[in-house]
């Protein structure tokens, strides 16, 4: 795996490492040419876990307590993909 993947601090940058990890995982691998599909399975947990970040962060920047129970809603959705991840392993 590429340490990009969780040290890039952009999510651009992240999302690229994912992306590039992606390719070059297809390219060796014996599974013949990679379409759509295949791209599509192997990003979405990476896209899931910055749309929860993002999510997350933007809960954060307004302070209310209505928002801190939402900010443990996404902290949960955010471990639960994170644990898809690591299951996986995609990359």
């Amino acid at each position: 795996m590429n340490g990009r993947i969780k040290s890039e601090a952009s999510p651009e940058g992240r999302l690229a490492a994912v992306a590039r990890s992606v390719a070059l995982r297809m390219k060796d691998g014996k599974q013949g040419d990679p379409d759509y599909a295949d791209l599509r399975d192997a990003l979405r947990p990476y896209v899931m876990r910055e749309i929860l970040l993002a999510r997350i962060e933007e809960a954060r920047h307004v302070a209310s307590d209505c928002l801190t129970s939402r900010v443990k809603q996404l902290a949960a959705e955010l471990v639960e993909v994170n644990e898809l991840i690591a299951k996986e392993d995609v990359l």
